[in-house]
């Protein structure tokens, strides 16, 4: 609608068969108004929109778009991700090695009571502050996992700080 002579007019867009994207674009919609638009997901039923879902694969199609080499890195990651299984041994310990500047930590995971041993000692000697010992045992408690797995690793270089963001 538009304001002519203190009187609300509306305006056409003359065309048969235009895409609704022409559409968008002749009418000035921004792509804030298209993100408003989806979070009005709860209104059905607005002449002139096309489906919810017709929308969200629009931006979606437009977000690949814009970076075909950020989603072919993505597919790359989940590729690597996928090949990267971890094997256990005879022991039932899965192994990793983790590197961080001149600091090398060689961890062996494995079902338990919960144990934590850090060079032939437990790890909260070895890592007094308090912080590092959350930072340690996060993965655990955000996976639900903490006391159902023994941890031994051996750790040198770079100091306490340095072997902790190394493990």
């Amino acid at each position: 609608m538009k304001l002519l002579n203190d009187k609300f007019i509306s305006i056409h867009i003359a065309g048969p068969n235009r895409a609704f994207g022409d559409l968008i674009a002749a009418s000035g919609i921004t792509d804030a108004m298209l993100d408003s638009l989806i979070a009005l997901k709860d209104f059905d039923g607005v002449e002139g929109l096309p489906p919810l879902s017709e929308l969200e694969d629009m931006r979606y199609e437009k977000n690949i778009m814009k970076s075909p080499r950020a989603e072919i890195e993505r597919q790359k990651q989940e590729e690597i991700a996928r090949a990267r299984v971890r094997q256990v041994d005879d022991k039932g310990r899965a192994y990793g090695t983790g590197r961080r500047k001149c600091s090398i930590a060689r961890v062996w995971v494995q079902p338990g009571d919960g144990k934590f041993i850090v060079n032939d000692k437990q790890f909260d000697v070895y890592f007094p502050m308090l912080d590092h010992r959350a930072s340690l045992l996060r993965p655990f408690s955000e996976t639900k996992t903490l006391g159902l797995w023994d941890v031994t690793c051996t750790v040198k270089g770079g100091g306490v700080s340095g072997e902790l963001n190394c493990s």
